[in-house]
């Protein structure tokens, strides 16, 4: 028997070609830009929605910023990845 680990195909790996796109509800302070560093911000057409995007190198990162989230009381409406398009 093969000792390599089998991978389902409808797995998909995260990698620096990936970026993720965190939808929060809560308005612009200096506490949320300090915890998204260098992840873009911006307005959506709900009075109150944000959108974090940006790339991160790792699970252990998104649960980094998804914890700070929390702690400075932004609720997380959806977490998403999406991939960047090449011409």
């Amino acid at each position: 028997m093969d000792n390599q680990e089998k991978t389902p195909s409808n797995i998909s790996f995260i990698d620096q070609n990936t970026i993720y796109q965190i939808r929060v509800n809560g308005k612009i302070t200096s506490s949320l830009i300090n915890i998204v560093d260098g992840m873009q911000i911006r307005q959506e057409a709900e009075a109150d929605n944000l959108s974090l995007i940006g790339w991160l190198p790792d699970q252990s990162a998104l649960l980094g910023l998804l914890n700070g989230l929390d702690e400075i009381h932004y609720e997380i409406l959806s977490v998403s990845l999406l991939p960047i398009i090449r011409s």
